[in-house]
């Protein structure tokens, strides 16, 4: 009884341990790979047509758009069309204003990607000169400069299909949000990158995909569930073609905003993909066994390797039940080897990739939320068992998205505050390059709400700007003491640096207007070296002056033939905010900040406080500490402030109504 119990334990934790095996030798093999020089990318001579499915849109797909027409590609081989399908929003109308085609599909009984993708693509090979091949990109997402040069590399070498290195944008903030992105570089990078290197086909993941018009003309997209990607790879497989992967060509998707969205997108990820394994894994062994086709063995282990989550959960609680039946004597000690040599291959698998992927520190700081995280994707698989529909079409939960739908402006004293974070903010801001109209953005700290009191001028800016974001502690205090969900600073200094080096992957203009002894050009020069793909379009710091004796139609010259996409301006407050709100309708941007002493911090001639000391608020008094000549009015004027504007909040929260500024 012991022998058969210990045989039953032991082959389980054998069939774990080889799908850990599995990973780990894919992630040394992609440890092999980065240490080889990259393909040059050669000048394209394929003609592209580049496909962006968009239901409802508006907000992001200028964004999308932006960058892909500002690829290295040829520009005469390639043309960006925009599927609208069965949208109830401006979709189509900014994705003509962006420079895309447009095909409006409206088909409310076959709703969902796959459905999309299929009717653009006989349309567009039923045409006149159809492309050599199509790009399939999704609408929230950014490509690469490089995207469709390094996916054309791989077509001229005679791959039908190929898939781009798919990786996610702004991936800081929770710990949660950072172990997603993570397992997105090491399904997408690091088990891509190794397979490649093993000789392996990969597996196309929906985003950043080329399909050749032989291909689809042979295969037609019949790819329609809720990981059509996956289920398509599947059917190429059986049919002999082998995806590759193309390292050089990458692309870029946000994550959900919400902790519902991200489980909504989880259950139709890894549902669909179970959804698949009950149906079209037997498909490949039997491939594998009745046809004699060995190439189909990798793409069954592939497909049968569960998700990492549930690979570690299954482990854990493996290793436990067997620890325990050792300890007992109802099992042998040798059972424990293969739980033993998992429990160690996992977690090898995880660093080796993560180092080799390229991810920042703070993704390593994220592991010990690890636990958290399991329980959650508990969650998951415990809503799958119940029911899941591989068939249902669910509309994703964008991140930027919910930043455009911001919540309900709050009002601090009069200013009106708009509680979003760092990460929805930026796309709020990415979303706004190449739209209509101006955003004007202020970050606004305590001095900044005091001053509003007695100057009305100051106070009917801000309550005409577009996004005010709470850059002062104090700001955040009194708006969750008026009983808001505030989700915590977001400071200028933190703001221009994370929406700069999302902006350089669209191929972003900035102007840098302001400063004083070269710190505009200097700050300039670094935003470069830190963002190569950044274009900085100009900088210019007027003599120092007031407001009304500056030169304004020089600084608007110089702005116009510049042509940029971002204005910031560190005039310091409030003559940034006056400067920028009295020519709003004559800037030819899509963005402007009021910046004031960031441009400081980005040369090297500033430093700000410890981490510790911005995280509970006291940044105030490491500035009051090295300028307390400048600073030491101006804090003990706000100081005497804010207990007035502290009783208004109260009396605030307890009235029926708020006056809240302008969305």
């Amino acid at each position: 009884m012991i022998q058969l119990l210990s045989a039953l334990l032991g082959l389980t934790g054998g069939v774990l341990a080889g799908f850990a095996l599995y990973l780990l030798t894919l992630s040394v093999a992609a440890a092999v790979r980065s240490s080889r020089p990259r393909p040059e990318l050669t000048p394209g001579r394929h003609l592209l047509t580049v496909l962006v499915p968009a239901h409802d849109e508006e907000q992001l797909v200028a964004r999308c758009i932006n960058s892909l027409l500002n690829q290295t590609y040829p520009q005469h081989l390639y043309r960006v069309v925009v599927i609208a399908d069965n949208c109830a929003d401006e979709t189509a109308a900014r994705a003509a204003v962006a420079g895309a085609q447009v095909m409006v599909r409206s088909e409310p009984d076959a709703r969902g990607k796959g459905q999309a993708l299929r009717w653009a693509i006989d349309r567009v090979l039923s045409a006149p000169s159809p492309p050599d091949a199509f790009v399939i990109v999704d609408a929230d997402s950014v490509a690469d400069p490089g995207m469709l040069s390094g996916l054309e590399l791989e077509l001229a070498c005679g791959h039908l299909a190929v898939q781009a290195d798919y990786t996610v944008l702004d991936p800081a903030g929770s710990p949660r949000s950072e172990l997603v992105a993570a397992g997105f570089l090491l399904f997408h990078r690091v088990r891509l990158s190794g397979r490649a290197a093993l000789g392996m086909p990969a597996s196309l993941v929906g985003n950043g995909m080329l399909l050749s018009r032989a291909l689809l003309e042979s295969h037609p997209w019949d790819a329609f569930t809720a990981v059509e990607d996956l289920e398509y790879t599947i059917r190429l497989r059986l049919a002999g073609i082998r995806p590759r992967f193309a390292p050089a060509a990458i692309v870029s998707g946000p994550m959900p905003a919400t902790r519902a969205g991200a489980l909504q997108q989880r259950m139709r990820w890894e549902g669909g993909r179970f959804a698949v394994v009950s149906t079209r894994l037997w498909e490949l062994v039997r491939g594998v066994v009745v046809r004699r086709d060995a190439s189909l063995l990798d793409a069954a282990i592939d497909l049968a390797t569960p998700p990492l989550g549930l690979l570690v959960m299954a482990t854990m609680t493996g290793a436990a039940i067997v620890t325990f039946a050792v300890v007992v004597g109802l099992a042998s000690p040798w059972a424990l080897v293969p739980w033993a040599f998992t429990l160690a291959a996992i977690p090898a698998y995880v660093v080796i990739g993560l180092l080799v992927a390229g991810a920042p520190a703070s993704t390593f700081v994220a592991l010990a939320a690890v636990p958290a995280f399991l329980a959650w994707k508990l969650l998951t698989y415990a809503r799958l068992i119940r029911h899941f529909d591989a068939f249902r079409w669910d509309r994703s939960d964008r991140q930027g998205e919910v930043a455009h739908a911001k919540p309900a402006r709050v009002d601090i004293a009069g200013v009106p505050i708009d509680p979003v974070d760092l990460p929805a903010a930026v796309s709020m801001l990415l979303g706004a390059i190449g739209a209509p109209g101006l955003m004007h953005v202020s970050t606004v700290n305590l001095d900044f709400v005091v001053r509003a009191q007695h100057e009305p001028e100051v106070m009917r800016i801000f309550r005409s700007t577009d996004l005010n974001l709470a850059d002062g502690a104090p700001v955040v205090w009194l708006a969750r003491l008026l009983g808001v969900k505030m989700p915590g600073r977001v400071a200028g200094a933190d703001l221009v640096p994370a929406f700069l080096g999302e902006a350089a992957a669209v191929g972003a203009r900035v102007f840098l207007l302001g400063g004083e002894n070269g710190v505009a050009a200097e700050a300039a020069a670094r935003l470069v070296a830190r963002h190569p793909n950044l274009v900085v379009a100009g900088t210019y710091e007027p003599p120092r002056a007031s407001i009304n004796e500056i030169d304004h139609e020089e600084i608007l010259e110089r702005i116009r033939q510049a042509h940029p996409d971002v204005l910031l301006v560190a005039l310091g407050h409030p003559k940034q905010e006056r400067w920028i709100n009295m020519h709003r309708d004559r800037l030819p941007v899509s963005v402007a900040i009021g910046v004031g002493c960031v441009l400081d911090l980005i040369a090297g001639r500033s430093r700000r406080a410890p981490r510790w000391m911005q995280v509970v608020g006291l940044e105030w008094a490491y500035r009051l500490g090295r300028e307390p000549r400048r600073l030491w009015r101006r804090y003990l004027t706000d100081a005497a402030f804010l207990l007035p504007i502290t009783t208004a909040v109260l009396r605030e929260r307890l009235s029926p109504g708020r006056i809240v500024g302008p969305a």
